[in-house]
């Protein structure tokens, strides 16, 4: 069961990754990825926000195929992603590999530059990869675990790291990218 969850989280993750569904993912996915997010919140392309955006999800996917070696033609298969994440879930190099992204995500969320994110930052972030409205709110309560109204780099942090790693279906943090 355990194994069960994180093989659906890392295929939800891989579903949202594969912007051309084309049923890999190379580094052109993770660039797209990143110009569908400045996109959505409405971000100017060449801002220093969307350069770090995008240098984040460079990073990413540098340091995800040192988990998940690419194949042939600089790209990785869903079932390649899901099963070399679902062997290698070591905290500090998933860590090392989410960080510098969900610092940016955070970074170009934060539409008035607080250093925090409100719901409807949030909720105008997730909208960007099709999660609607009423469900990024529920995700948003569920990860603002002070209940403050506010994320912050620590919970957000937090969440992605329960994404990846925790086998505990209560988990908050395996809603971060939407439903499972």
């Amino acid at each position: 069961m355990p194994a069960d969850l994180l093989r659906r989280k890392f295929e939800h993750r891989f579903d949202l990754l594969d912007t051309d569904r084309d049923g890999y993912i190379s580094q052109a996915d993770f660039i797209a990825l990143a110009d569908r997010l400045i996109e959505g919140v409405g971000e100017a392309a060449d801002s220093p926000k969307s350069r770090a955006l995008r240098d984040s999800k460079a990073h990413y996917w540098t340091s995800m195929t040192r988990l998940v070696p690419a194949e042939g033609g600089g790209r990785v298969s869903r079932d390649a992603f899901v099963t070399g994440l679902a062997q290698s879930p070591d905290p500090s190099k998933i860590s090392d590999m989410v960080r510098p992204s969900v610092e940016a995500d955070l970074a170009l969320a934060d539409r008035d530059d607080d250093g925090v994110v409100d719901m409807s930052e949030f909720r105008m972030l997730l909208g960007a990869i099709g999660v609607p409205a009423a469900e990024a709110e529920e995700i948003f309560r569920a990860l603002d675990r002070d209940g403050n109204g506010e994320l912050t780099l620590d919970e957000w942090l937090e969440a992605a790291m329960e994404f990846f790693t925790s086998t505990d279906a209560s988990a908050p943090g395996n809603r971060i990218l939407g439903q499972v």
